[in-house]
């Protein structure tokens, strides 16, 4: 050992200082240097290793031969901050690279032309940049394995498995590309897959270890997905691969087979020094540990290792915003929630106000401990608001679990929304969700809950999605037939007849035999008065009716949509493809989706206007309710209370103004009545309105 070796491990720092200075001013050996700054560093001697350090540099600034070039290179892989170090060793750069026009690019990202910048980690970052040079092969999600064949200050040229030629800026590549060896698996099966179909067959073992290693979607992961890149050229299909490589990892040490993913473990690891691992790691966020906490706890074929309780404690230690993530975490490593530690910590990941909370449960992937987590957030002490908050956000099968769980819990609260939710008929889902969770309670059930509200499912029933249209008529034809049976034969003709006309247009409703029902029951009507001459009113047709100016306008939009939006939003789908990579281009997605409405609403606007037509002036008379019509009511019982309602068509309605579709709910309940007729008005059972003049509206043309 060299004495500067020798001076540096005794820690005798004065002898090594003296011996330093005398060999700068002979011939420095950097080998012995760089030995013994990586002693001072393991010493805790960063200060005199830094010092030391830029001794050598002023000394040798100016001659920047290729031996003290390479001394700061290695130099910058100890050290993490002199400003010496990094000044020269840009200049050591810009000299070796000096026709490289990206160059200074790649400085700057890189943070190594940032004053006092980290030198060690923007020296690596810079290593990484320069993998992007002429003749280096990379990969894209999109287009494959591609070689460089040209690179500027701004643009690359790049020669894509299915691209060739491909111009793209310099940004786009360094985003949506990973830089690749040249003797990867994806530059084999693209330059040679004769070559590389024989090591797949000879050495399944040899090649799935270099596959984990290939740029995969998720590095040390393999799915059959990724395979498509490699197999696309071979005689074996991307299935029959896939079986072989499921096969080899059985046998291959350090892989994990997990069913519809390989994964890469590291080797002589344990399986709770696995899950530790998992969890210690900085740079990945919760949810993506969840997911490998659960694909590990997949291949342990045993009971639940009661070890990972021990872990608890570090996950509670973690600082981070995803507290949804973890809550699931410990709740997995309780083996999902039945661990007594899970108790004591579970509250400290819950969120106390409704927006948060709905935050949290948007991260956790269980639907079970999901529910978990909603049954502890509306049993704590959050506050009653922002519990009615999170209840009249969630979505339909988190509602129904927090409903039955506030039902044991706190009924008065449940009361209290329920009563609200059926107060708001207008919004649809939520109203019909609360009808249907009372009806389906069984022996909990209200006795009161008879035809009225069978007549609520059916008048709003086609306003709800397909899912809850499908839930509620399972309860209609089930558990509450009786009672659909009895409301059926109750009503009149006309409004069987609306009912079928409305639900012929839910593929729901037909496949769930919600229209055999209705359908029986009017045939059974028209069967006992055969003989009998009814007469239809007009608006019982296919027909739809609006006034001519409406019409016209709608054909004008219809226009406007084929001849200059379609076109306009085709053409900004063709520039949002030229920004580089489709599949992570949320422009081109978004033109894609822009396009398809748009042609969507063209169709259903050409066939509805098939079925438009004008008001009938001949048929529309003050002495009965029809389209065309204004209404007066006014509350029975002597009240003095007012409303006028106009009855118009689907193209002429206005809510807002009381100008009501005539095919609406409310516009339906007041249709063919006459002055003096009394009405109930849908959502509101308690009050009844009589009807004291009709006048015909101005929209009918005479």
């Amino acid at each position: 050992m060299s004495k500067i070796l020798d001076a540096a491990s005794a820690g005798d720092y004065d002898a090594l200082t003296d011996l330093w200075l005398e060999t700068l001013d002979g011939d420095a050996s950097y080998d012995e240097m760089l030995g013994a700054f990586s002693i001072l560093h393991n010493n805790g001697e960063h200060g005199l290793a830094t010092e030391l350090l830029e001794l050598i540099i002023i000394e040798k600034e100016t001659a920047l031969e290729g031996a003290f070039a390479g001394f700061l290179r290695k130099a910058a892989d100890i050290f993490r901050g002199s400003e010496p170090l990094r000044k020269a060793l840009i200049e050591v750069l810009r000299d070796d690279y000096l026709m490289f026009q990206p160059l200074e690019h790649f400085l700057k990202l890189s943070g190594l032309k940032d004053d006092n910048a980290d030198v060690q980690s923007s020296w690596r970052a810079f290593n990484s940049l320069m993998k992007y040079s002429k003749d280096g092969y990379l990969y894209h999600n999109t287009f494959g394995v591609g070689q460089i064949t040209r690179m500027s200050r701004t643009h690359a040229t790049i020669d894509f498995q299915k691209a060739q030629n491909h111009d793209m800026k310099l940004n786009v590549v360094l985003e949506f590309t990973r830089p690749i060896a040249s003797n990867s698996l994806a530059v084999l099966s693209w330059r040679n897959m004769e070559e590389f179909s024989s090591l797949f067959r000879e050495s399944p073992s040899e090649f799935l270890c270099r596959l984990a290693c290939d740029p995969l979607e998720n590095p040390g992961e393999i799915c059959i997905a990724d395979l498509h890149a490699y197999f696309s050229g071979s005689e074996l299909t991307v299935g029959e691969a896939w079986k072989l490589l499921k096969k080899a990892s059985v046998s291959t040490e350090g892989f994990l087979d997990l069913g519809d993913r390989i994964v890469l473990l590291d080797e002589n690891v344990e399986f709770l020094e696995r899950a530790a691992k998992i969890i210690s790691r900085k740079r990945e966020s919760i949810r993506e540990k969840v997911r490998q906490v659960k694909a590990l706890l997949k291949s342990c074929s045993g009971a639940f290792p009661d070890g990972l309780t021990g872990l608890l404690d570090e996950v509670s230690n973690i600082s981070t915003p995803e507290t949804g993530s973890l809550f699931e975490l410990c709740w997995i490593l309780s083996n999902r929630g039945t661990a007594d530690a899970f108790d004591g910590i579970k509250s400290d990941f819950l969120e106390n106000t409704a927006a948060r909370a709905e935050r949290a449960l948007g991260e956790i992937l269980s639907p079970a401990c999901r529910k978990d987590y909603l049954d502890l957030f509306f049993s704590g002490v959050t506050e009653r608001g922002e519990k009615i908050t999170l209840l009249s956000g969630l979505r339909r099968p988190l509602w129904e679990h927090a409903a039955a769980f506030l039902e044991e819990f706190d009924p008065e609260l449940l009361s209290e929304c329920t009563g609200d939710y059926l107060s708001k008929p207008s919004e649809t889902d939520r109203f019909l969700w609360t009808l249907t969770f009372l009806a389906s309670r069984g022996h909990k059930r209200d006795d009161s809950f008879g035809e009225n509200q069978i007549g609520l499912f059916l008048d709003y029933l086609i306003f709800s999605s397909a899912d809850t249209q499908k839930k509620v008529i399972g309860l209609l034809t089930g558990p509450l037939k009786s009672k659909l049976d009895s409301y059926l034969s109750s009503i009149d003709k006309r409004k069987l007849s609306n009912y079928l006309d409305s639900f012929s247009t839910s593929a729901t409703a037909q496949n769930e035999g919600l229209c055999l029902f209705v359908g029986r029951e009017l045939s059974q009507r028209k069967s006992s008065s055969i003989g009998k001459s009814v007469r239809k009113h007009f608006w019982e047709s296919d027909a739809l009716f609006s006034s001519l100016q409406a019409i016209e306008q709608r054909e004008a939009d219809s226009l406007q949509l084929k001849q200059t939006e379609i076109p306009a939003a085709a053409e900004a789908i063709g520039v949002a493809a030229s920004h580089g990579d489709l599949s992570e281009n949320a422009e081109y997605a978004a033109a894609i989706e822009k396009r398809d409405l748009l042609l969507d609403k063209l169709n259903r606007w050409m066939k509805e206007l098939q079925k438009y037509r004008v008001y009938p002036p001949d048929e529309i008379s003050s002495d009965t309710v029809s389209p065309g019509i204004r209404v007066q009511l006014q509350e029975s019982g002597g009240a003095e209370t007012v409303q006028t309602i106009d009855i118009v068509g689907p193209l002429d309605a206005d809510p807002e103004n009381s100008r009501i579709n005539y095919r609406a709910p409310l516009g339906n309940a007041l249709l063919g009545k006459t002055i003096g007729d009394i009405a109930i008005l849908p959502g509101d059972n308690s009050t009844e309105w009589r009807i004291v003049s009709l006048e015909v509206l101005d929209l009918v043309e005479k």
